[in-house]
């Protein structure tokens, strides 16, 4: 389909839409414009040709030659280069650091689970879940080995149930006992 020539920018249009003044509406002066040039345009295609041609100026401008000239880009010198909060955010996880952190994940707060695996703690925290997921063949056998550090670890901390120390009181005494006696028979002896 071919396009009317009045829907064409011309210069005069282009030079008319630049030279519009501060205080005047778009919607006012694209009237203005629609009557100068007897043409039929709304108010949003002259804005939008306005901004385009602004943008256009700023980037590049046209010398007495014809050619394009652009302006340098200025470049912000920064003194401190870059440094990541996390250097370890995109490493592999090692089977070793996948067993620590489901061994001691819940027992860690937020702040000391970022210090011990350099990673924020989203990626310690989706690491987790995809190990209890066991997205991979391995997980499982981790779990089965994080199950037992776990269960020995509880039972080194658990209290002793009232049997067992009635038997490490028992145990002692006898001990007590047999000390006395040892003592008792050196001194019969004379040592």
């Amino acid at each position: 389909m071919k396009r009317n020539k009045q829907y064409k920018w011309t210069e005069e249009q282009i030079e008319f839409i630049l030279s519009k003044p501060d205080g005047v509406s778009w919607e006012k002066y694209t009237g203005i414009m629609n009557t100068t040039f007897n043409v039929k345009r709304n108010s949003k295609s002259v804005y939008q040709k306005f901004h385009m041609l602004t943008r256009k100026k700023s980037i590049s401008k046209k010398t007495e030659d014809g050619k394009l000239e652009t302006p340098p880009v200025i470049k912000e010198s920064n003194p401190e280069p870059y440094e990541p909060r996390f250097s370890r955010t995109r490493k592999r996880w090692t089977p070793q650091e996948e067993l620590e952190v489901l061994v001691n994940f819940y027992s860690l707060s937020v702040d000391e689970a970022r210090e011990k695996w350099e990673r924020p703690y989203t990626a310690i925290a989706g690491r987790l879940e995809s190990i209890c997921d066991m997205t991979e063949p391995h997980h499982e056998s981790l779990l089965m080995e994080a199950s037992k550090i776990v269960k020995q670890a509880e039972a080194m901390k658990r209290k002793p149930s009232r049997k067992e120390r009635r038997m490490a009181k028992r145990a002692a005494k006898i001990a007590k006992k047999q000390e006395r006696l040892a003592a008792k028979i050196r001194r019969m002896r004379g040592e």
